[in-house]
């Protein structure tokens, strides 16, 4: 059995409701504050699982009620949580988020125990990566252990997606062995010190991820699509249009989809299609898990919007 392994961040989410985005020094009123289950890692093995993708995680929790309903929930997802462990030390991971009336976000995290997710943790836990295909790793836990988890992944010909978010600047060791990185247009800029404005300006950024050992490079553009650039061939994929309602987990949910199609061996830009389809959807639900489709819901609404754009002569 082909498995997907996520290493990374555990948090829980609180999403504030505001009218607009404060500027610095502005302050706002929110019309309402939810709580949801969230980190990067968690919401990519959630999206992964409602996707039947065979997931497993390995995060850090902190010993407090947040800890306890996170590893619930992900078990009623069916991720397989061998690898979670509870932190004694620090508390259970914090993201505190604006979304907009226009679904536009900002994001701050508290580390907590996801700081605490360490080689020797890893190491507790190296069975886990048997009969593993792809890893996906984000940027919300410590460098040290980012790079530790990609030299095991090299010796075991595991394939790589890094989500280089909260954007950062990553040694070339790491980059050297990456399959694929996801960054945003933000992250693209910051990784290669690069302004980015233009669709020229993301094909040379994404060219010098290239020279550095990155086998392919997918910036997501939010509304616009994404873009994928490899050393064979480049390619623009356009969004899905939908009324958006919360950005929160877009990024998360595709990344999600991706390995899972992946896994299943459809081809690279089939799988960066049906992972469009993904964060489409994710978007016009609020919060980031709640709002992950499951695969029935996806193939259906790939059904319709392929029927639609057949009729009406849209070409995609």
């Amino acid at each position: 059995m082909n498995n997907i392994l996520v290493v990374g961040s555990i948090n829980m989410d609180i999403v504030a409701r505001v009218e607009h985005i404060p500027q610095i020094g502005e302050t706002v009123i929110a019309r309402e504050v939810k709580y949801f289950y969230g980190g990067k890692g968690a919401n990519q093995a959630v999206s992964i699982a409602k996707l039947k993708g065979n997931v497993i995680m390995i995060g850090r929790v902190g010993n407090d009620g947040y800890g306890k309903d996170i590893i619930e929930n992900l078990k009623r997802h069916n991720v397989k949580i061998d690898g979670i462990e509870v932190d004694n030390q620090k508390e259970t991971g914090t993201a505190f988020i604006y979304v907009s009336d226009k679904g536009e976000n900002n994001i701050v995290v508290n580390q907590g125990a996801n700081k605490n997710l360490d080689v020797e943790q890893i190491k507790r836990h190296v069975s886990l990566f048997e009969n593993v295909k792809f890893c996906i790793l984000q940027l919300e836990i410590p460098i040290e252990t980012i790079k530790y988890v990609v030299e095991i992944c090299n010796k075991r010909n595991i394939k790589i997606i890094l989500n280089p978010a909260p954007a950062r600047v990553i040694p070339d060791e790491i980059l050297n062995k990456i399959y694929i990185l996801t960054p945003n247009k933000t992250e693209l800029s910051i990784l290669t010190n690069r302004t980015i404005k233009t669709h020229e300006d993301i094909e040379n950024a994404s060219d010098i991820l290239i020279d550095k050992g990155v086998e392919n490079v997918i910036t997501t553009l939010g509304d616009e699509g994404c873009y994928l650039k490899n050393r064979v061939e480049s390619f623009y994929f356009p969004a899905v249009k939908v009324k958006t309602v919360d950005t929160t987990g877009a990024g998360d949910s595709f990344n999600g989809a991706l390995s899972v199609a992946l896994c299943d061996g459809i081809n690279i830009k089939k799988a960066v299609e049906f992972a469009t389809y993904v964060s489409a959807l994710t978007v016009t639900k609020e919060g980031a898990q709640s709002s992950f489709p499951d695969k029935m819901e996806v193939n259906k609404f790939i059904n319709v919007r392929r029927k639609y754009d057949e009729k009406n002569k849209i070409v995609e």
